[in-house]
């Protein structure tokens, strides 16, 4: 698709727009089926019931892990790592930003204590139609 017609984006922004409409009205179609019994609402309040169920029991479990040091040491460490762990993807993708910025896909080979470690940079294109990104 180098080469772009005259109006080519355009009939695609009509083609998508079409296909959006028929597909919201499919959507309105649907609304009126609606999957419902008193079998499945009772299933439904059991499935809920056990799920506060299990919920209770498993904070009454961590409630014991909390009484114990290594637990809570272990919990702090978790959160300070992948805090920082976040901090450091983010100084890492704004150096990849800065290597062969022309390029779509880059791949760099590393050795990082004696392993091999494949990076490879993708430069991605998001459409957005009116603000919102089109998947």
């Amino acid at each position: 698709m180098a080469d772009l017609k005259p109006n080519q984006v355009e009939k695609m922004l009509v083609e998508l727009i079409e296909l959006k409409e028929k597909l919201q009205g499919a959507k309105a179609i649907l609304r009126h089926y609606k999957v419902t019994s008193d079998e499945l609402t009772r299933l439904r309040q059991a499935y809920a019931d056990l799920k506060e169920k299990i919920q209770d029991e498993k904070n009454r479990i961590e409630n014991q892990f909390l009484e114990e040091k290594d637990y809570e040491e272990a919990y702090n460490d978790d959160l300070l790592y992948k805090g920082q762990i976040k901090e450091k993807n983010a100084h890492l993708r704004q150096a990849m930003a800065q290597i062969n910025p022309t390029e779509n896909l880059s791949t760099y080979d590393y050795n990082i204590k004696g392993e091999m470690l494949k990076l490879q940079v993708q430069r991605t294109v998001k459409v957005y139609i009116n603000g919102r990104e089109e998947r």
